[in-house]
């Protein structure tokens, strides 16, 4: 049990694991098993740059530095999630409900299936036009 208060005196003052290191880490271990069955040394090379960035991540003392990457992975994380929520949300509207555009602003709105020809009014431009759901 020596090693572990050993380990954790060397962690002190150290950044940590957080969820980019933990990313970086497993993309590079992926990676790394793709390229064994591949034969390819640059996805190689690639896993274990991953694998030393997340690394590097975990031990730094720069603890600014490593907030502000932090940050924008979980901006860049955000962006790509809204994206695909975005995209889930109209696949399971897609029975109930027609998304057109209007004509004139380009806005997006929601028309209600089954009901043949409807007269629609833009929220936004109030410009009024007939579409067919």
């Amino acid at each position: 049990m020596q090693w572990v208060s050993k380990l954790m005196f060397y962690m002190r003052g150290r950044y940590g694991y957080d969820e980019l290191s933990k990313v970086l880490i497993l993309a590079g271990l992926i990676t790394s098993i793709f390229s064994n069955f591949t034969d390819g040394f640059i996805l190689n090379i690639l896993a274990l740059a991953l694998i030393s960035f997340g690394g590097l991540r975990v031990v730094s003392k720069e603890k600014n530095n490593r907030l502000k990457e932090l940050k924008k992975y979980i901006d860049f994380k955000q962006v790509i999630l809204s994206r695909f929520r975005k995209y889930r949300n109209r696949w399971f509207q897609r029975k109930a409900f027609k998304i057109t555009k209007c004509p004139n602003c380009k806005q997006k709105i929601r028309i209600p299936r089954g009901r043949k020809k409807v007269r629609v009014t833009c929220p936004s431009c109030k410009n009024k036009f007939i579409k067919k759901t």
